[in-house]
């Protein structure tokens, strides 16, 4: 479960820690983002084993260890090999860097848990918020998410990471120009003249490296930017989303959407917008 919150404009000066993303048993799916996300995030490992790079830094992920990432900084994620379920709380507001700041939470990293109980009733706490109806919805979580911060800031051990010796220029320089013109009509030969690499190769290090084909990367690419869009911009339509987007047609890109989220473009909407 994945759950996005919309702000009104008068909030976002009454709310300085804003709840943005809430996930509860994610299974998480691979994560590439050279220039990161306008969004701070915590991750709680619940089942599996994953891989961290930050930084030209490797760190691996375990039941019951976290990893945090500050806003606007360049990372990826994936599993080792199977599903790895994650809870995920995202956040942004004008009281972070300083929150952070006074917590000692001095860098994106990955980190040891020597209180989990604790975290997961903050956790829960946060799933029984947002199920509410209460105007004072946003408050509410504001408040939890500060709480779980605080309280995280006293069970934390960073831990050591390794090289990421694994870094490919062709594959940072393919993402970096789908993340760029996803609302594009992107082809193969494009991606390979701008690689200086056969659309045969690029295809085989592109999966080799990422463990996803091109057009699903792309395609993630897309949809992350849909879903943002559906809830951030409830008067643009499920049309003009589409075509931002990259997608042709309004009709593909639900059919698409539905595959991935088994919800219309127009029910995911409505169940974020509150």
């Amino acid at each position: 479960m994945l759950r996005s919150f919309q702000y009104k404009k008068n909030e976002y000066d009454a709310i300085p820690l804003k709840l943005v993303l809430l996930g509860a048993d994610h299974d998480q799916e691979p994560v590439y983002r050279m220039h990161g996300i306008n969004l701070n995030q915590i991750f709680f490992c619940k089942e599996g084993q994953g891989e961290l790079i930050l930084d030209n830094r490797k760190y691996v992920i375990d039941k019951g260890q976290c990893f945090i990432i500050f806003s606007n900084t360049p990372h990826e994620y994936h599993s080792t090999g199977g599903k790895w379920i994650l809870d995920i709380v995202g956040f942004n507001g004008s009281i972070v860097p300083l929150l952070f700041r006074a917590l000692k939470i001095n860098s994106s990293g990955a980190y040891l848990l020597s209180n989990r109980e604790m975290i997961d009733a903050h956790h829960k706490k946060l799933i029984e918020i947002a199920e509410q109806n209460s105007r004072h919805k946003h408050m509410l979580l504001s408040q939890e998410t500060y709480a779980l911060i605080t309280d995280l800031s006293f069970c934390l051990t960073h831990i050591a990471s390794g090289s990421a010796d694994y870094g490919n220029p062709t594959i940072t320089q393919t993402i970096e120009y789908l993340e760029t013109h996803y609302g594009e009509d992107i082809s193969l030969d494009t991606l390979a003249q701008i690689t200086s690499r056969t659309p045969e190769y690029l295809c085989s290090i592109f999966k080799e490296h990422t463990g996803l084909t091109i057009v699903k990367y792309l395609n993630c690419i897309r949809l992350l930017h849909a879903q943002i869009l559906l809830v951030q911009e409830p008067s643009m339509s499920i049309k003009e989303i589409a075509e931002k987007c990259g997608y042709s047609s309004a009709s593909y890109f639900g059919k698409v959407f539905f595959k991935q989220y088994k919800l219309t473009p127009n029910q995911y909407r409505m169940s974020h917008i509150m």
